[in-house]
């Protein structure tokens, strides 16, 4: 007879790597919520701000593919602690900057430790489920992104403004929030899962014939992912404000109202996925997410004299969101275990990286436009092909 989920202390697993993930996207994206008074304490353009944080998405990359490494190679305990601890450091360094090379030195070391986060949570969690349950402990293992973000638009749009605590006391603060999600890495059950020298596989073998055609197609899909994400919801709390003359306050509710429907979308799309397939409802969610986009667009005009009914829109954007719970059980299915962290952590990374030239080029077609609309269109544009990528993917590893 199966043992009940959580009779073996999965259910620990599984809340440490919320927790880990749910830190480190904090720490990442809280940089959206703050980077104009960080801009105007450093006396710093919004070129120079786009291009630090181009190049802190670029350090993901290489983050992911270290801690990747190490997590599959020595043990995913120590990955995750390490990851943890490097982010944290990032985020101290974020509240001592004074300049514009201090301050990418911080988020560079952000970006090295928020690199790896993700695929290891999301390698663990496939380590300890199987088979259908997979779509639903990574539906709520992703379920943290929206939790995460509506933490940082809390923070940065009612704390940060504070006087008493400003944008430093909330890097400063974050630094301390990483050491609870390390102090809960070392209470984690169970073995490290660390493989034996015997079973331990060389990255190479992720182009190698039997994963080429799944990693390429999983890279592509997350590539287009994250250029809808950093160019529609990352910048879209900055662009309401600047471009659209929204209230920081409005904007904050906004995002925790938003957020609050992601959550849902990324634990129903696990449960979707589960009883009718993945696929399909990837590309369902896809299609709901491109529509929601052309709603916010629609509204983008009279949002100032509407807001309601762009939260609204943006809302049904939310909705389509979901599509990230698909991907942490696609590694753990077409890769093996020796493999798992080093492919999920390299691709989501370098899929952030790829991010680095288009940040300066948002910036640049905000500031021609003076709108949000370019970034809507792009964050269309990668839904739906995304919608055609996945279809390429090849059948599950036997």
């Amino acid at each position: 007879m199966r043992p009940p989920l959580f009779a073996d202390g999965r259910w620990r697993v599984l809340l440490f790597c919320w927790l880990g993930w749910v830190f480190d996207f904090y720490d990442l994206i809280l940089f959206s919520f703050t980077k104009g008074r960080v801009a105007e304490a450093l006396q710093l353009g919004s070129g120079s701000v786009a291009w630090i944080e181009g190049w802190s998405l670029l350090a993901t990359a290489v983050g992911g593919f270290l801690f990747g490494r190490v997590a599959d190679r020595i043990g995913r305990r120590a990955a995750m602690t390490a990851s943890i601890v490097v982010f944290s450091l990032g985020a101290l360094l974020t509240g001592l900057a004074f300049g514009f090379w201090s301050l990418l030195l911080a988020r560079v070391v952000t970006g090295l430790g928020v690199g790896g986060e993700w695929g290891i949570g999301h390698a663990v969690v496939a380590d300890y489920w199987q088979g259908k349950q997979r779509d639903r402990v990574h539906g709520l293992l992703q379920a943290g992104t929206p939790v995460a973000m509506a933490m940082a638009a809390a923070v940065g749009c009612f704390v940060a403004p504070l006087p008493a605590i400003g944008w430093r006391g909330v890097f400063l603060g974050s630094a301390a929030l990483g050491l609870l999600a390390l102090a809960g890495r070392w209470s984690m059950p169970g073995p490290d899962r660390a493989v034996s020298p015997g079973e331990r596989l060389p990255a190479t073998l992720l182009l190698s014939p039997p994963h080429r055609r799944a990693s390429l197609v999983l890279l592509s899909v997350l590539v287009l992912h994250m250029a809808g994400f950093w160019c529609v919801y990352a910048e879209l709390p900055v662009a309401l404000m600047r471009l659209h003359q929204v209230d920081a306050t409005a904007v904050g509710w906004f995002q925790i109202e938003v957020n609050a429907v992601h959550v849902v979308a990324d634990i129903t799309f696990g449960f979707l996925a589960a009883r009718l397939g993945r696929r399909r409802v990837f590309v369902a969610f896809c299609l709901v997410f491109a529509l929601g986009q052309w709603l916010v667009l629609r509204q983008l005009d009279e949002l100032t004299l509407d807001f309601a009914a762009f939260t609204l829109a943006v809302a049904w954007m939310g909705l389509g969101a979901g599509t990230w719970s698909c991907f942490g059980a696609l590694f753990g299915e077409h890769y093996p275990a020796a493999l798992r962290a080093t492919a999920a952590a390299s691709f989501y990374a370098i899929a952030r990286a790829v991010q680095l030239p288009l940040k300066p080029a948002m910036a640049q077609a905000f500031d021609h436009w003076q709108s949000f609309a370019p970034a809507l269109w792009v964050g269309i544009g990668a839904a739906l092909l995304s919608a055609l990528a996945i279809v390429w993917l090849p059948p599950r590893r036997p």
